[in-house]
């Protein structure tokens, strides 16, 4: 014993099942720390087991170790995933713009709506099925981003070719266009896909939803969306 303390203090390092330890204490093997692992602290402060679901990231060489969150690291929080996998309206179709001016085109838009939610944190936002609109709880940076798909199997010959616009829209405090994509197709198109995203900031209360239109008589038809919040 009095060997082995000469030991430890000649070298102030401790190696565990190695005969060249490389820190003040080496172990070549598992650990297993039933309570908790503090870090931090000095020889009469008891260092920080940090708080339940935090993680511990490095501070660099020679630095005290930090317990952090993941809202701290400027994340993508996925907050809502949902799907529509329906077909709207269930019979018969929308009417399209046809040539009506464009200061008339939003009333014939019609909001897509997700009929699964397959994720939501209500922490950060609300989803109401049944008019598709998103409500935000939380301020801060919004990655909306839905995939959109158009049914024209019903219109005749003559009455598929036309002009589709999609586009993400805030509704309060005032109607505004966050992103839109509008593509223009032949005769005998049966079928429009698109994709569109959007990272816009949105305070508590605000509200939003997805927009859809087209030249001609329309459905709406299977699609998804996933929602992220940005964390500061």
């Amino acid at each position: 014993m009095a060997l082995f303390a000469v030991s430890i203090i000649y070298h102030a390092q401790v190696g565990v099942q190695t005969p060249t330890p490389q820190n003040t204490l080496h172990v070549n093997g598992t650990l297993q720390v039933v309570k908790d692992l503090n870090v931090g602290g000095d020889a009469k402060t008891k260092g920080n087991s940090g708080n339940k679901g935090e993680f511990l990231m490095s501070n660099g060489a020679g630095n005290t170790p930090l317990w952090r969150n993941i809202e701290s690291e400027n994340f993508l929080k996925v907050i809502f995933v949902g799907n529509k996998t329906d077909i709207s309206p269930s019979s018969g179709s929308y009417t399209g713009t046809g040539t009506n001016p464009v200061s008339t085109h939003e009333s014939y838009s019609q909001t897509y709506i997700y009929n699964v939610s397959n994720k939501i944190d209500t922490g950060y936002l609300t989803y109401n099925s049944s008019n598709g609109i998103f409500t935000v709880v939380k301020p801060g940076f919004y990655n909306i981003v839905p995939y959109i798909t158009y049914d024209l199997s019903l219109n005749g010959n003559g009455y598929t070719a036309g002009t589709a616009n999609s586009y993400i829209q805030k509704v309060s405090p005032s109607t505004l266009s966050l992103a839109a994509i509008s593509t223009g197709h032949g005769e005998r198109t049966l079928g429009i896909n698109h994709n569109l995203s959007s990272i816009s900031f949105f305070n508590a209360g605000e509200t939003f939803r997805i927009r859809c239109r087209y030249t001609q008589s329309f459905r709406l038809s299977s699609g998804n969306i996933h929602i992220s919040y940005l964390t500061p």
